[in-house]
């Protein structure tokens, strides 16, 4: 049995595509497709939910975003697709850019311990992001009802 990828299908460049692909690109976060309908849908009001999130997939499918996913919430759509890491809020769900020039070298480790032949890798380091530990601190002084451990 040949275990080889099938070939990506060629696809036909279209108007909502290019748009679609545009609203990825210029967003400047990371949408959901349901963002990226409703962005999408001002430009043009004819255009389906269906049309959009199989767009998505067909534009990720071919390189041209990126498409983050994470356990059981929505996926996220990148239209930065040059190899960089992201970090993830687990409170609030926020997403943003990093460049570890280290994570680099996990890709390395990982080709050396197990013989694979790695063409990619993406990092997401994931935390609780400088504003929501701060009202994780502002809540627990406010309400008395985190008290911190003793030693």
């Amino acid at each position: 049995m040949d275990a080889r990828p099938a070939p990506k299908r060629e696809y036909r460049q279209t108007a909502q595509r290019a748009m679609i692909l545009e609203t990825v690109q210029e967003a400047g976060e990371h949408l959901t497709a349901g963002e990226i309908f409703e962005r999408v849908r001002r430009r043009d009001p004819r255009i389906g939910y269906g049309t959009v999130y199989r767009s998505l997939h067909l534009l990720a499918e071919h390189g041209l975003i990126q498409e983050l996913t994470f356990a059981d919430q929505a996926s996220r759509y990148d239209g930065r697709c040059e190899r960089h890491d992201h970090v993830h809020c687990s409170t609030c769900g926020v997403l943003l850019d990093v460049d570890v020039p280290e994570a680099l070298m996990a890709r390395h480790v990982a080709e050396e311990r197990t013989g694979f032949s790695i063409s990619q890798h993406h990092t997401v380091f994931v935390g609780v992001c400088p504003i929501c530990r701060a009202a994780e601190r502002d809540g627990a002084r406010e309400d008395g009802s985190r008290s911190r451990k003793s030693n």
